[in-house]
């Protein structure tokens, strides 16, 4: 037992002499070699000390001024962010929260007018990187060529009007009213788009100066009018204006036109020369009205309620009349001032032609039968199987020609105009149930030929000569040759079922309107739609008569 005990006293001797070696050995090194190091050392400590100290006053003194200078700020400051505070609550008050609770659709129009804007230059680029090939061949035949300017840039018509004549060798500029989408100005056929006032009644000076203006500008030589979104009346206007500047316009004048598109008028002249009418009665007052529910002559038959005058050549109104009077809900004044024609649509097939006539002749025509279930517009031709199709086109070839043998007006008529026309089913005859002047939509029947027959007439030359109608061309011979393009352009289009599918739109050459009609132009349309009916709908409007398109 005394033997453990001094083993572990000398285990304990040896642990302490180990630590007391090793703390000296760790003070040896923190004393220095050299004893001046230790005073600068204590030197340079004193020296931080002083520059800490410095860099203190200093900062204390920047805080002191900039607590003043912020002080200051505020002082002068506090009526500006005052008046920027009300204006900002009132803005919020006045424009977001209403705007936002009460219109989204500015919200949206806003959003579809600015992605309208960012891509009008990326499709401009791939305009003109497909036009850019022709650029040479362009601007060698450039002296050569002659101008056409095209209105309603927004319909398809007007697109193949420009393909048609881009196709002839002549160059074509659209214009299309503000607030329309602008389908030509895609298309590589297009060179030139401009984009015009609406005309109406109180701004008919600034449309025809409008017009001025591209034609001292482009100098076209032939002016063409659609008048599909607007009416013709102001157009024919225009005319004695354009051709003052050089430019023959493609439309009957301002007398003609009126006879043409006031249905009242038509019927008048179709009277005086004994040609067949649907049954109709002008009505003068609201009584007038009432007599034909009371009579029986309304109920058993469709009937149309057709505006007559001025209104019925601008706002072009077209109402379907229901069969009971307890269901009439009419919201426009029927007096001596505001007449309306009752115009009854027998049963039969309805047809609606594109006629060309020139010195009222008929140089081309193609017709279209309107499908009753969906609307849709059927060429007719040598693409039909039955021979009666064909036979109904040739009588609706003779009622035109007979027409306009009968039917005579101040001056000779040129332009493109558009019937309607009812087949009976008893008489198998066939009635006008109405005219507009402009290019129908059948016209996409036609193909470059048309173009060309169209610019003999108006005397334009062209690149290509074609010796096919001349001063001296007797009225068989035009008819023959257009007979002979028209049955070609209507084969091109017998494998669609309706002149509305896609493959009436499309051209390899000229595939940017195929992609912004399909992918533009018909959405904002749905859009369109959906914000009318829902404006409707928050109305609450009392029904209206459905119109008649």
């Amino acid at each position: 037992m005394l033997q453990d005990y001094q083993i572990k006293q000398d285990q304990t001797r040896q642990m302490r002499f180990t630590r007391s070696k090793f703390r000296r050995i760790n003070s040896l090194d923190l004393i220095p070699e050299d004893p001046s190091q230790e005073s600068l050392a204590e030197t340079s400590d004193m020296d931080s000390n002083a520059v800490n100290k410095d860099d203190r006053r200093q900062l204390i003194a920047q805080k002191s001024t900039l607590s003043i200078s912020n002080g200051m700020r505020k002082v002068l400051l506090f009526w500006p962010n005052l008046l920027l505070n009300m204006i900002m609550v009132l803005v919020r008050f006045i424009l977001y929260i209403p705007l936002s609770i009460a219109a989204p659709s500015f919200w949206l129009s806003a959003l579809l007018w600015i992605f309208l804007k960012l891509v009008r230059i990326p499709i401009g680029l791939v305009k003109w990187i497909i036009n850019s090939d022709a650029v040479s061949v362009q601007n060698a035949s450039s002296n050569n060529k002659r101008t056409i300017l095209i209105s309603c840039g927004s319909t398809i018509q007007t697109l193949h009007l420009a393909r048609n004549f881009y196709s002839s060798g002549a160059r074509v500029v659209v214009f299309e009213f503000d607030g329309l989408f602008g389908l030509a100005r895609f298309s590589t056929a297009v060179d030139k788009f401009y984009v015009v006032p609406r005309p109406s009644l109180n701004n008919v000076d600034s449309y025809i100066a409008a017009l001025c203006h591209i034609i001292k500008k482009e100098k076209p030589t032939v002016y063409i009018p659609v008048c599909a979104t607007s009416p013709a009346y102001y157009d024919a206007l225009a005319k004695p204006h354009m051709e003052l500047l050089g430019c023959a316009s493609f439309i009957p004048g301002l007398a003609e036109t009126t006879v043409l598109d006031d249905c009242l008028q038509l019927y008048q002249k179709c009277e005086a020369q004994s040609i067949p009418l649907p049954p109709h009665s002008l009505l003068s007052s609201s009584n007038d009205l009432w007599n034909m529910y009371d009579s029986g002559f309304i109920s058993n038959f469709r009937n149309i309620l057709v505006a007559v005058g001025v209104q019925g050549l601008i706002e072009r109104y077209k109402y379907i009349l229901p069969n009971s009077r307890r269901d009439f809900k009419f919201n426009h004044d029927i007096s001596e001032r505001n007449q309306w024609l009752l115009v009854r649509d027998l049963p039969g097939e309805h047809y609606i032609t594109c006629t060309t006539v020139k010195d009222s002749r008929v140089v081309a025509n193609v017709t279209c039968r309107v499908d009753h279930d969906t609307k849709n517009l059927l060429p007719v031709g040598k693409m039909e199987s039955t021979n009666s199709e064909i036979s109904e086109e040739n009588q609706i070839d003779k009622w035109l020609k007979n027409f306009f043998a009968k039917i005579r007006f101040q001056r000779s008529i040129n332009g493109h105009i558009s019937f309607r026309l009812i087949k009976c089913q008893g008489t198998e005859e066939f009635l006008p149930f109405g005219v507009r002047v402009g290019v129908s939509l059948p016209y996409i029947c036609y193909n470059r030929s048309h173009a060309q027959i169209l610019c003999r007439t108006m005397k334009c030359v062209h690149r290509k000569q074609f010796n096919l109608a001349n001063n001296n061309q007797d009225e068989s011979t035009l008819a023959t040759f257009g007979a002979s393009w028209r049955w070609s352009a209507i084969e091109r289009h017998s494998a669609l079922a309706a002149l509305d599918k896609r493959e009436a739109l499309f051209a390899y050459w000229d595939p940017l309107p195929y992609c912004a009609y399909y992918h533009f132009q018909l959405p904002l349309e749905s859009v369109k739609m959906f914000l009318q009916r829902r404006r409707r709908s928050t109305k609450k409007l009392s029904p209206r008569i459905m119109p008649v398109h």
